[in-house]
């Protein structure tokens, strides 16, 4: 009889569910607009966004970021061009060369904003003279390691035309230290987190690029003019997040979290490798993430040796700053820093 009871009673439950009128879709949260940013580099230099979506912080501000990895500049900006991605975190060569070739992106941030990383040469090289008539590795031709790599032989007073100094693509960091290790090449730019363990074999440094006083922009956030325009909100969101990943980066009490997120990111096996990493981020970082005019004009010049057309470029046309503007004014960024 309590079986049947109980039955029953079930029954009569599920009927109430079924004929039950339903809940409003208007009860439920928004969904937060999802913004795909890519890079292209690989290294310590990503924190920012690795951070900022494994810990909440964008979504804090009211964005859903997917940080997604394509391996070079052109690749990217036809990614953008398309809409499969929002925001490029990427470098001068990539979006002056876009604007070059007709399209409407402009940076509205600048993350770094020095020049920095270790230009290292093979173990035979013993000077800058050295690389006359050697091989030097980079990336992509126009991308990060190319643009540091042509600075620091600039600044060095060598030339790869006269000198006969081959530049040969190879890889990614990971790709080009290996490279270098085994005598493949015999000079590259690499990061610190990857430049100490060449260092402690004896590999030579030959220029600490954060002490040459270089002009320079590296990796910042770019988008579609017309995504800025229709999606300010968003945009001012995602301002927001960079800087608030950035005080989080370099706050003692997280270092125990970023040290797990560069080794899981960067697929380290040396602790001391992700503190290397972990240490340069506490300067190469700061809360002014304004673009860097100086830099990026610097970065026009040197790709104008290998595109002319990116001559025509006017920079203020692939510069918004009003991003910028808009957080410094903010109460928001003003309690953020008077925090440091």
């Amino acid at each position: 009889m309590s079986r049947l009871f109980f039955a029953l009673r079930n029954l009569a439950m599920l009927l109430c569910l079924l004929l039950s009128p339903m809940r409003p879709a208007t009860a439920w949260p928004a969904e937060l607009p999802l913004v795909r940013i890519a890079h292209g580099a690989f290294s310590e230099k990503i924190a920012v966004m690795w951070l900022g979506a494994e810990q909440g912080i964008f979504r804090k501000h009211g964005v859903n970021v997917e940080v997604v990895a394509i391996r070079s500049g052109p690749q990217t900006m036809a990614a953008l061009a398309s809409g499969d991605i929002q925001i490029a975190y990427t470098i001068p060569g990539s979006v002056v060369s876009a604007a070059a070739s007709g399209m409407d992106v402009a940076f509205f941030g600048g993350i770094i904003n020095l020049a920095e990383g270790d230009f290292m040469g093979g173990k035979n090289i013993r000077s800058p003279e050295d690389l006359k008539g050697k091989r030097l590795g980079v990336q992509s031709i126009g991308g990060g390691t190319w643009s540091n790599s042509m600075l620091a032989i600039e600044y060095l007073g060598l030339e790869p035309n006269r000198d006969k100094i081959t530049v040969l693509v190879i890889g990614d960091t990971p790709v080009l230290a290996q490279s270098l290790m085994g005598g493949g090449i015999e000079a590259a730019y690499l990061t610190y987190g990857y430049s100490k363990p060449l260092k402690e074999k004896g590999f030579p440094l030959l220029l600490d690029m954060a002490k040459a006083p270089i002009p320079y922009q590296g990796l910042a956030p770019a988008t579609r003019r017309s995504y800025l325009r229709q999606n300010p909100q968003i945009i001012d969101a995602l301002m927001r997040g960079f800087v608030e990943s950035i005080a989080y980066i370099q706050q003692p009490a997280n270092k125990e979290i970023v040290l797990k997120s560069l080794m899981k990111s960067l697929r380290l096996k040396n602790l001391r490798d992700a503190e290397t990493g972990y240490e340069s981020l506490q300067w190469m970082y700061t809360l002014n993430i304004k673009p860097n005019f100086p830099g990026i004009v610097n970065m026009q010049r040197l790709l104008a040796l290998s595109n002319p057309k990116v001559k025509n470029v006017k920079i203020e046309d692939v510069v918004d700053e009003a991003p910028w503007q808009r957080l410094e004014k903010s109460n928001f960024y003003r309690e953020l820093t008077a925090m440091k």
